[in-house]
């Protein structure tokens, strides 16, 4: 299955609890009329939501940091819009165990969350008439137990992901969706919403793993020294089509070439092929009379 996600921008986003304040940046909303020195940090919340540092302290002032690439360098998204930059390690955190936010679309039937740390998730779904769509999720515990001791004394964390795809699609609604954290803080990586389309059926053999960024350095003494960097998810899978679509699957993914979506091998179980980025490269073996195979490798943006 893959999500082809639509944009978050002003014209839908109707509301949030996140909001954007000077605080984020230490010199706060940027300003026409303020003379900037180097390093300074600023956010632009009108058409763009980002952040952005000055590169220059001499004469930087009425630089519109967005068109001023000499000036000023783009260092990330407020925390209102890191959930929807659809870009790997920026995190959308809110402090008072609660992050809801409304926004308006047409005719979509799936939603995906992804690096989420929270207990819950609620989604409303309204046409202007009625609320037809109102479903709460419970993020299950995914501790490893193994035994009576690991069921006692072992570590315990929560899923990271939710796909949901069997949201009514109806013109014109307007969705709700409330992240609850009984716990500690809340926090989303990233949040899709559009349409899935089916590609085939994941076969078994299927590879998981991660591209770990880190990094070792060895000194002039050879003394080593490990620095944690972050990494990536990726994902080669098999996939059995139907070789009525293979036609038809090949024109999807050649449309897809280069373009992040969200990717899911198996959803409800197998969390772990859940991929939100690009594929690397595909192919199709047509062999069998009725039945394809697809082989497609997939990298992450997200951890």
């Amino acid at each position: 299955m893959v999500i082809v996600p639509k944009d978050i921008t002003d014209a839908n986003l109707v509301s949030s609890t996140i909001t954007e304040t000077g605080s984020e940046a230490a010199q706060g909303i940027w300003s026409s009329a303020t003379n900037y020195n180097l390093n300074d940090v600023v956010i632009v919340t009108t058409g763009v939501h980002r952040k952005y540092k000055s590169l220059t302290g001499s004469s930087n002032q009425n630089h519109y940091p967005p068109t001023s690439p000499t000036y000023w360098v783009d260092i990330g998204p407020t925390n209102k819009f890191a959930m929807f930059d659809q870009t790997g390690g920026t995190t959308t955190t809110s402090p008072s165990g609660t992050l809801e936010f409304v926004f308006t679309a047409d005719r979509i039937n799936s939603m995906g969350f992804l690096d989420v740390n929270a207990s819950t998730i609620r989604i409303r779904a309204n046409d202007g008439v009625s609320t037809y769509f109102d479903e709460t999720f419970n993020l299950p515990d995914r501790a490893i137990i193994q035994n009576w001791y690991d069921y006692f004394y072992t570590d315990s964390f929560r899923t990271t992901e939710l796909i949901v795809k069997d949201i009514p699609a109806i013109t014109g609604s307007t969705y709700t969706v409330t992240i609850t954290n009984t716990a500690a803080n809340v926090s989303i990586g990233t949040f899709v919403y559009g349409n899935f389309t089916e590609i085939g059926n994941t076969q078994y053999g299927a590879n998981v793993g991660i591209v770990d960024y880190s990094k070792k350095t060895v000194d002039e003494f050879g003394i080593a020294t490990l620095t944690k960097r972050t990494f990536s998810k990726k994902v080669d899978v098999r996939v059995h089509v139907e070789n009525t679509s293979v036609d038809a699957v090949c024109s999807k993914l050649n449309s897809l070439r280069a373009t992040n979506c969200l990717w899911s091998g198996s959803t409800g179980v197998y969390e772990s092929l859940t991929v939100f980025g690009f594929y690397k490269d595909y192919s199709i073996d047509i062999s069998y009379p009725s039945y394809s195979i697809l082989s497609i490798q997939i990298e992450g943006l997200t951890q």
